[in-house]
């Protein structure tokens, strides 16, 4: 199919699917998914695989933005109010994922490297979905700003130890005496050289920002600094998603003037996300449901419960409102694309067979995206209206 036509359907169906999700009362990111999946090979097929993969600078570039939106967010001055609490309900919720997600495959059955490398994805948190909760739910109090930072300390970990464990695994295949010295340093190369990337272009962004006479001029600037991060990162091997949040968590915090890259983006994330969330609905293949039966089942309800669970530990530790307590966890459900990005370079090594951690992944990313938009709107919504 002509690319200029798959995109034009690709905005108009996630538009279409949007206001129609908005008409009954459900988040429009559940809208552009569902979008997605209809006009997807699942069921339609008006944009096929092969237009799905040739757009794929576009997810680069939508998860490159999130990334640096989210990494904004880390401002110290507004979260050090924050911080200690959000630490506590994250390390606790985490752990919990971790551990509950990876115990409960392997006591399944499932070998312990595929069961612990699925625990460690399910920490992950799609912030894309959420991102657009917020926006479409504006909420006057702090919810949103921890649940944020809860979300972003889930995506740094989950990035950080997806890393180290796989530079173990596959370092363990080889010689066993120098297994730890050379998994340590692989590990500790591939995410310096990722910070490195992100203070690179973070301290390009505070240069920027600081010389352009308005927001409208740094955008070209601000995306082409964003997509070249990304691009060395994935070129490199590297964790992109981790070099993105770094530079944005750079800027916000050393710059002068901390909104104006926010600003820049205005104007154009609303598309981009729209496009991205479509694409992450056509990408969804409904088949693989039924094909994970069990193993799914047990992701699905191990993650969700470490989720809920997890959060309302952590935050019987704070002194935060009833209201929040009771919705964090539900908030923190969605799952997309970093968990799709960490199972595809799973799948690239030797030491996991093909088609073995995508479609785990993939059957739980059609049920949290689906449903996990909804809980998060009404966690917003629960905690505005208390």
């Amino acid at each position: 199919m002509n690319i200029s036509l798959a995109i034009g359907i690709i905005f108009l169906a996630g538009a279409a699917g949007g206001k129609v999700a908005r008409m009954v009362r459900l988040p429009s990111v559940t809208g552009n998914l569902l979008a997605g999946v209809l006009i997807g090979p699942s069921v339609l097929g008006l944009v096929g695989t092969d237009v799905i993969y040739a757009l794929s600078p576009i997810n680069e570039l939508a998860l490159g933005v999130i990334a640096l939106s989210i990494g904004a967010e880390l401002h110290w001055k507004t979260m050090k109010i924050l911080a200690k609490d959000a630490v506590k309900v994250f390390f606790v919720e985490a752990l919990l994922a971790l551990f509950l997600v990876f115990g409960a495959l392997y006591l399944f059955g499932l070998p312990f490297r595929y069961a612990f490398i699925l625990g460690v994805i399910s920490i992950a948190t799609a912030p894309g979905a959420i991102i657009a909760c917020i926006r479409e739910t504006p909420t006057k109090g702090d919810f949103s700003k921890l649940l944020l930072s809860v979300v972003a300390l889930d995506n740094l970990f989950a990035i950080t130890v997806f890393a180290i464990s796989i530079s173990f695994m596959q370092v363990s295949l080889s010689a066993i005496d120098t297994a730890n010295t050379s998994a340590i340093l692989m590990a500790s190369r591939d995410l310096g050289l990722a910070l490195l990337k992100g203070i690179i272009a973070g301290i390009f962004l505070i240069i920027t920002a600081s010389k352009a006479t308005s927001d409208k001029r740094i955008l070209v600037s601000v995306l082409g600094a964003l997509l070249i991060t990304v691009g060395l990162s994935n070129h490199m091997a590297t964790p992109a998603l981790l070099a993105a949040i770094t530079a944005g968590a750079v800027y916000s915090n050393f710059s002068t003037k901390p909104q104006r890259i926010s600003r820049s983006l205005m104007s154009v994330e609303d598309p981009i996300l729209l496009v991205f969330l479509t694409l992450a609905g056509a990408k969804l293949d409904l088949s693989v449901l039924p094909v994970v039966g069990q193993i799914g089942l047990v992701y699905i309800t191990a993650r969700f419960l470490a989720k809920l669970v997890g959060s309302r530990i952590g935050t019987s530790f704070t002194a935060f409102p009833v209201s929040w307590k009771r919705n964090l966890g539900r908030a923190l459900t969605p799952q997309a694309g970093v968990a799709i990005g960490l199972a595809i370079i799973a799948e690239q090594k030797a030491i996991f067979e093909p088609d073995t951690i995508m479609p785990v992944v993939l059957a739980a990313v059609v049920v949290f995206e689906l449903i996990g938009p909804v809980l998060v709107r009404k966690a917003l919504c629960d905690t505005e209206a208390a």
